[in-house]
């Protein structure tokens, strides 16, 4: 690819800045209850797949982009499915004793 170089310099102040959010997580992640991990540890890999990103386009590559874009894909998939599951566990459950009253009597 044909990059700027001050476009290149960009990339890497903003890869170094994500650098310091992926330390944040990591110390956030150490902070997470043992049950309470899973979340913590998409963040830190949202993050570091930033970071790899942002040096895939300082340095030109195309094939770090795409290998990260996939990564970034999934990491985003694997939030959707938690999310969806989460609602669905906090739905609440019909009533037992309730149910559909039979009408016309």
């Amino acid at each position: 690819m044909d990059i700027p170089d001050w476009v290149r310099w960009a990339f890497c102040v903003f890869a170094a800045v994500q650098l310091i959010f992926v330390y944040r997580d990591v110390r956030l992640l150490r902070r997470a209850e043992p049950g309470r991990r899973t979340d913590p540890w998409l963040t830190v890999a949202d993050s570091t797949v930033g970071v790899v990103l942002s040096v895939g386009l300082a340095l030109g590559s195309f094939d770090v982009m795409v290998g990260g874009g996939a990564v970034l894909l999934a990491i985003a998939a694997c939030r959707g499915i938690r999310a969806l599951l989460a609602r669905r566990a906090a739905k609440p459950a019909p009533a037992a004793d309730g149910g559909a009253l039979p009408t016309g009597e």
